[in-house]
């Protein structure tokens, strides 16, 4: 299964998640009191009175990936996280989860704080692995936009494909796509991406993205990918692959298509 179908709602970032009339019934009905607030050293919990057992193992989740993400990005949060926590089989729907995450005792919108709503998955792997995804792409956006939230018009694969590789784990789907594109000779050209890339299986935005960002740490070492995220805020496309990888844009295309190949071809016996 993967990362994003264990997710109902997702990172809440300003303007991406409007209230509308049935948002406000659904406040109205919630009953807010009834939402407890745990904070660790980097989060703040908000969980029901029923997921009061699931703090043991989702606290040390939250804070492994902390550790791991602000070591890999060299990147430490001005304030703690906001995280909402729910399970799939809940009380509560969709509307009435995202409008208490949008609400004022998650966080003020102003100034901009990006919340994380997460689903508690079973087993300890996933749920490190979702805190790892989704906590990488706040930090990017701090990154790119800081205290602003939004993605700053960043393409997918670069968006996907860092929190995929902060994970460290390859799902067989993103193998097999790798494997496909390699064989069909249609690796696309990275630095010429637009928003979601065009792709009728989006999922190939986490596959390239995750095997270019594997390529970039290889290749230049671990800071290179908080360089190249730091190269991306001026933006200045054209310039980022000099000025981080002192290749142009196409050199670098080309590159990472020698490398796509050697890692993804089967080798014959």
């Amino acid at each position: 299964m993967h990362l994003r179908a264990l997710t109902i709602a997702l990172i809440l970032i300003t303007g991406l998640w409007q209230s509308h009339p049935s948002t406000a019934a659904a406040q109205s009905s919630l009953g807010r009191s009834s939402w407890l607030r745990l904070e660790s050293q980097h989060f703040e919990f908000h969980y029901l009175p029923m997921q009061a057992g699931e703090l043991d193992r989702v606290v040390p989740s939250a804070e492994r990936a902390y550790e791991r993400i602000s070591a890999g990005l060299d990147f430490v949060m001005a304030s703690k996280v906001p995280v909402v926590l729910f399970t799939l089989s809940g009380p509560l729907t969709r509307e009435q989860i995202g409008a208490y995450a949008d609400s004022p005792q998650v966080a003020p919108l102003r100034p901009h704080r990006t919340r994380m709503v997460l689903p508690l998955p079973g087993g300890a792997m996933p749920l490190d692995a979702l805190f790892i995804h989704e906590l990488t792409h706040i930090v990017m956006y701090e990154l790119i936009q800081p205290g602003k939230g939004g993605d700053g018009g960043v393409p997918r694969w670069i968006q996907e494909g860092i929190a995929t590789h902060m994970v460290r784990v390859w799902p067989d789907e993103d193998e097999r796509l790798m494997r496909e594109l390699v064989a069909a000779g249609t690796i696309p050209a990275l630095s010429q991406l637009t928003g979601s890339g065009g792709f009728v299986n989006e999922r190939v935005n986490y596959a390239v993205g995750h095997a270019a960002f594997d390529y970039i740490e290889s290749r230049w070492g671990p800071t290179s990918i908080r360089r190249f995220l730091g190269a991306l805020i001026i933006p200045r496309k054209d310039r980022t692959y000099d000025a981080v990888f002192e290749l142009t844009p196409t050199e670098f295309d080309e590159a990472f298509r020698q490398y796509a190949k050697r890692r993804f071809t089967p080798v014959v016996r």
